[in-house]
């Protein structure tokens, strides 16, 4: 069954203690293929810990929150306030995703709305005392999402849903320096909370390290030119995969800065970089994302967000191809990849 519990209706005597959380106190709690008495049991608790989280993270801009064993599903279905095509789809290429926090809006208002996974949310209420801490690492994360995107909405009001990006490169690389900068600062600001994130973020962006080479290689074998929406397909694909490379490198930086580490991604990193092409793009990501993190919520304009794209196109043009924009939005490629890694 699915329940849609007020967060009032499931207090107990803590909510009474005075607490300076911005965590709002009518948020919805939609508890989906949970039975009513175990669902307002799990809403209380994970109200409890938003609340805590409340103190330290800014929340007040939360949506809601959804909670199913049928998770793509409630991906699938949520209702995100305007009419889209784009269907949310958990990650699946690296780990699967258990949580979300994707923007809504609500009367004109940009909101976050957080989805978890309900084996993951259960965990909350686990006596298993690693179970817990991974889950209240996980709903950390997943606020910090939440005060990140108001952040950048309290500076640039009406883009977030509610813009239409001029060319097709420039959604390319708004793309790629978004997934980039909301995992650093994700990933900085929730920190170590419950647990250390950073053994895993450091296996993962190894994995696709080592792999982004062959993947690039595939996709290039795959393109012989032809129409305009092949190219479009093309260069889309290149940068989602160097994006990615780059967007998994943010998560063990900003999980490095937190830890005031910065500059020192330790032995295995950096053995793993050295004769790596990408050691140089690690370092400039770092030192880009480490910028705008240390303007947070006033940034002037989007230069510092741009030149994460601007790197990330730079990764592009080095390994695979020239590009050439026109005047109208359009543009044309000149694929150099065989040439450069014969």
């Amino acid at each position: 069954m699915e329940s849609t519990l007020p967060q009032e209706a499931v207090e107990s005597e803590s909510s009474q203690e005075p607490a300076p959380s911005t965590f709002p106190e009518n948020t919805m709690f939609s508890i989906r293929g949970i039975e009513e008495v175990d669902a307002r049991k799990l809403a209380h608790n994970l109200g409890s810990c938003l609340r805590e989280l409340g103190r330290i993270i800014d929340v007040s801009n939360l949506d809601g929150v959804t909670i199913a064993y049928d998770y793509d599903e409630a991906l699938a279905e949520l209702d995100r306030g305007y009419e889209t095509a784009f269907v949310l789809t958990r990650t699946t290429d690296v780990g699967t995703g258990v949580a979300m926090t994707p923007s809504v809006l609500r009367d004109g208002n940009l909101k976050s709305h957080i989805l978890m996974h309900a084996h993951v949310a259960n965990m909350i209420l686990s006596d298993d005392e690693e179970q817990f801490k991974m889950a209240l690492h996980t709903i950390a994360h997943e606020c910090a999402h939440v005060e990140i995107t108001a952040a950048y909405d309290t500076c640039f009001p009406g883009e977030l849903l509610r813009a239409t990006h001029p060319t097709l490169l420039h959604a390319y690389h708004e793309q790629v320096f978004s997934a980039c900068w909301d995992e650093y600062a994700a990933t900085r600001i929730a920190g170590t909370i419950g647990y250390d994130p950073m053994p895993g973020y450091e296996e993962t962006f190894v994995a696709v390290l080592g792999q982004v080479d062959e993947k690039v290689a595939e996709l290039v074998r795959g393109f012989s030119g032809g129409t305009a929406e092949e190219t479009d397909t093309f260069v889309g694909a290149i940068f989602g995969a160097y994006g990615n490379l780059a967007k998994f490198a943010c998560y063990f930086l900003g999980t490095l800065a937190s830890s005031g580490r910065k500059g020192d991604p330790g032995e295995r990193i950096t053995a793993e970089l050295a004769d790596s092409w990408f050691r140089p793009y690690f370092f400039k990501i770092e030192n880009s994302c480490s910028d705008l993190f240390e303007e947070f919520g006033k940034w002037p304009d989007k230069a510092g967000f741009e030149t994460i794209g601007d790197i990330v196109e730079e990764i592009v043009e080095d390994q695979v191809m020239r590009i050439w924009r026109e005047d109208d939005g359009r543009y044309s490629i000149f694929v150099h990849h065989d040439q450069v890694n014969s």
